[in-house]
């Protein structure tokens, strides 16, 4: 039962506590240039203690894994960080995980996909400083607990409350009013339970709208469209997963709910997006989520060479936008400048989140950051440096 337990948390964590799929894709396998710091201060750059970094994530063979390790080797090059990865595991398996790589005594920082209270305490006795990346706890004693321990640096995550309210606003818009909702068992995953909280939360707020069906599986979305389709052919005119995948789409086709009578929003990209975009049944989608991770590296650095915790309130994660994709055009921009050589932050744009080179950022500047944080915004920014 342990192993089936442990089986299901780690599927729950490859489907959504990061908000996203193993089939996440756009253009194919990225790969990032070298970082250009040809614009830092290289009396600075050059001056840079060796510092080491350790990144945690269940796994770093799916995609968002590998766009995981990408962002974050890519700063750890630029700023002279020896780079350490290790898979989280889970319950006890974690906290041993963690406490091999500690025990070594060379890492000076931790960058985690999640966190818990246990964790912390392992941190605590190695006295190495965490910070927790597109994962929060759910449970409020959890968050206090986390929050009280002095190594404690806060969290980063995605604004998947927010990205809930849009999957069901743009449905609204379009004029559906006969929903059908696909969700990852509750209580698993935070990123999910806000997806699904923000939908209910729309829904009871505008009555005319109907929520025909819901149902909560692992991972399993693709099971409910039958079911859905049977019980309210006809009926049903708008269909949210709280992730995408490519079988859900290949359930949409089956189920012949491909002619546009049944609109679809979700979150996360997979690879058949674009082609559902083209053809009118998507509406709306939302990724980018990865540099997450990179905003979480220079709070971070800024504690480890600065002494400096960036995050006033840690019980509040900063929460970052997600990138908007309301169109086919969005979706190639997306391919194009998000899906790039390119990070969507480059080392220098990094640099000025960090103190030793910006000793003026704040923790308002990370908030503005994220807040403008959008497709528009990557767009402006790296079109001169996209070929």
């Amino acid at each position: 039962m342990k192993k089936f337990i442990a089986l299901l948390l780690a599927l729950c964590l490859a489907l959504g506590i990061v908000s996203a799929t193993a089939e996440v894709a756009g253009t194919g396998d990225v790969y990032f240039a070298d970082p250009d710091t040809s614009m830092l201060d290289q009396d600075i750059l050059n001056g840079l203690p060796r510092y080491k970094f350790a990144f945690s994530y269940y796994s770093f063979t799916d995609k968002l894994g590998q766009q995981f390790r990408l962002c974050f080797d890519y700063l750890c090059k630029a700023f002279n960080i020896e780079p350490f990865f290790f898979e989280s595991g889970q319950g006890d398996e974690a906290v041993s995980n963690l406490e091999s790589v500690l025990a070594a005594g060379d890492v000076d920082g931790v960058i985690y996909v999640g966190g818990s209270q246990a964790l912390l305490s392992v941190c605590e006795k190695y006295k190495v400083p965490f910070i927790s990346a597109c994962g929060f706890p759910s449970a409020e004693n959890e968050v206090q607990g986390m929050a009280a321990n002095p190594y404690y640096l806060g969290g980063v995550v995605d604004a998947d409350y927010w990205a809930g309210t849009r999957c069901l606003e743009v449905l609204y818009d379009a004029g559906c009013r006969n929903i059908c909702f696909s969700g990852l068992t509750q209580g698993f995953v935070k990123s999910h339970d806000d997806r699904a909280k923000a939908m209910r939360d729309f829904i009871a707020a505008h009555p005319d709208m109907k929520l025909l069906a819901d149902s909560y599986s692992i991972g399993l979305a693709q099971d409910d469209i039958p079911t859905f389709a049977a019980s309210f052919g006809g009926i049903m005119d708008g269909y949210v997963s709280t992730a995408s995948s490519d079988a859900v789409y290949s359930a949409l086709e089956s189920e012949m709910l491909t002619d546009g009578s049944v609109k679809y929003t979700t979150v996360d990209i997979a690879s058949q997006t674009g082609v559902y975009f083209q053809n009118g049944v998507q509406l709306w989608t939302c990724g980018g989520q990865y540099p997450t991770v990179m905003v979480a590296f220079a709070i971070l650095y800024n504690y480890v060479h600065d002494g400096v915790q960036m995050i006033p309130d840690k019980t509040q994660p900063l929460t970052r936008k997600y990138l908007e994709i309301t169109s086919y055009e969005d979706y190639e921009n997306y391919c194009k400048y998000v899906e790039s050589d390119i990070p969507p932050y480059t080392a220098e744009e990094i640099s000025r989140m960090m103190l030793v080179f910006n000793p003026d950022v704040t923790y308002a500047d990370l908030e503005k950051d994220a807040e403008n944080y959008s497709l528009d915004d990557v767009i402006k920014r790296h079109e001169g440096l996209i070929k």
